[in-house]
C-alpha cells in the first residue's frame, strides 16, 4: 500500500476511532465545497515544511479547497501572523486549522474567531489553552512530557549536567518542553541551564553557534544539550566540534531535517525527538474536514508524537525521507 494511503487510513482511523457527538453543527450538504485555511509557522523552518506537506496531501486526498498561510518576515513574524489570523477569519472559511504559537498574543484573537462561529482546530502549539479558546480540538504533542522523555534518555546514557536551548522564547509549547526536560535533570540533583536567542536570530548559524559555544565555555560541566530545532542542532554540532568536545557532550535535537538525520547517522547527534509535523498537518486537516462534513469530532486530543529516532532506526527514516521528499522536513 502506498505511504500516502497508509497515512490516509491512519488519519481516518484516528479521527473516527473515538468520535464525540456533534456540537450543534449540521453536516455540510453534499454539494457544498468545503474550504479550510491552515495557519502555520514559517517555511524557512523544516518543521513547518513537513507540516505543510501533510496538509497539502490531506487536502488532495479529501478534495477540499485549502490554503496555507504564514508570515514571511522573521523580524515581525508574530504581528504578521496575528494579522493573517484575522484576515483568514474574515474570509469565512468552513474551518480554520491554526497554531497558537504565542498564547499571550493569540488567545484573544482565537477566542474572537471561535465566538464568531468558525470551527477551529489547534495544531502543534497551543495544547494548554485550546479548550479555553473555544477550539474544537488539538493535534500535536504534550510539550512537558516530551521534554521529560528526552531527558530520561540522556540521563540513562550517563548525562548529568544539561542545557536546554530554546530558539523561540515565549512559545509556550517550547517553554513546556524545556520545563519538562529541566525538571527531569533537577530530579537527579542537577541545576540545568536554559539559554535562548531571539526568534529573529534563530536561523543565523554563526550567532546560534556562538551562543551555544558561550554556554559550554561558561559551564564546562555541561555534558548534555537539547536544541529545540533541527537547524539549531546542526549549529550545536558545529559548536561542540569547535570546542573539541565531540563525544563529551550528548547532543539531542527536537524535530528533524535531512541534515539532522545525516548528523545522527554520522554520530554527531545522540537522538532526535521527532514530533512528526507531517501528521500535525494531515490529521489537523482531516479533523476539520470531518467536523464540517459529518459533524464528527475526535474525543479529545490527537497526539502525533514524539517518535524517538536514534542510531538504531535512523537509516530507515533516511530511506523514507529520500523516497518521500518533504515528509520528514527539508534539508
Amino acid at each position: 500500500m502506498a505511504f500516502r494511503n497508509l497515512l490516509k487510513s491512519a488519519a481516518v482511523a484516528a479521527c473516527l476511532g473515538a468520535l464525540g457527538a456533534a456540537v450543534g453543527l449540521a453536516p455540510a450538504r453534499a454539494d457544498d465545497k468545503i474550504s479550510i485555511i491552515m495557519g502555520g509557522g514559517p517555511l524557512w523552518d523544516p518543521f513547518f515544511g513537513a507540516m505543510k506537506k501533510g496538509a497539502d496531501d490531506a487536502a488532495k486526498d479529501l478534495g477540499v479547497d485549502y490554503q496555507w498561510v504564514t508570515g514571511t518576515d522573521p523580524n515581525n513574524w508574530m504581528a504578521d501572523y496575528a494579522k493573517l489570523l484575522k484576515q483568514s477569519a474574515s474570509r469565512h472559511p468552513s474551518a480554520l486549522v491554526i497554531g497558537n504559537y504565542f498564547p499571550d498574543s493569540f488567545d484573544p484573537i482565537i477566542k474572537d474567531i471561535t465566538a464568531s462561529g468558525i470551527p477551529v482546530i489547534i495544531s502543534f502549539a497551543g495544547g494548554a489553552s485550546w479548550k479555553e479558546d473555544g477550539a474544537l480540538g488539538f493535534v500535536g504533542v504534550s510539550g512537558r512530557d516530551l521534554g521529560k522523555s528526552v531527558a530520561e534518555l540522556q540521563i540513562k546514557a550517563g548525562a548529568k549536567h544539561a542545557l536546554c536551548f530554546n530558539h523561540v522564547p515565549a512559545n509556550s509549547t517550547l517553554e513546556q518542553m524545556c520545563a519538562g526536560y529541566m525538571d527531569a535533570f533537577k530530579a537527579t540533583g542537577d541545576t540545568p541551564k536554559l539559554a535562548t536567542v531571539a526568534f529573529s536570530d534563530s536561523f543565523n548559524e554563526s550567532l546560534v553557534t556562538q551562543a551555544i559555544k558561550g554556554q559550554l565555555q561558561a559551564d564546562p560541566k555541561i555534558d548534555a544539550i537539547w536544541t529545540l530545532g533541527a537547524a539549531q542542532a546542526i549549529d550545536a554540532v558545529t559548536a561542540i566540534d569547535q570546542l573539541d568536545k565531540a563525544g563529551k557532550v550528548a547532543n539531542a535535537s527536537l524535530g528533524l531535517s535531512v541534515n539532522a538525520l545525516q548528523a545522527l547517522h554520522d554520530g554527531k547527534l545522540q537522538l532526535i525527538a521527532d514530533m512528526q509535523p507531517y501528521l500535525d498537518g494531515y490529521y489537523g486537516l482531516v479533523a476539520a474536514y470531518q467536523y464540517v462534513k459529518y459533524g464528527m469530532l475526535p474525543a479529545g486530543q490527537i497526539l502525533t508524537g514524539p517518535l524517538m529516532i536514534t542510531k538504531d532506526n535512523v537509516d530507515q527514516v533516511l530511506k523514507i525521507s529520500k523516497e518521500y521528499p518533504g515528509v520528514r522536513g527539508a534539508s
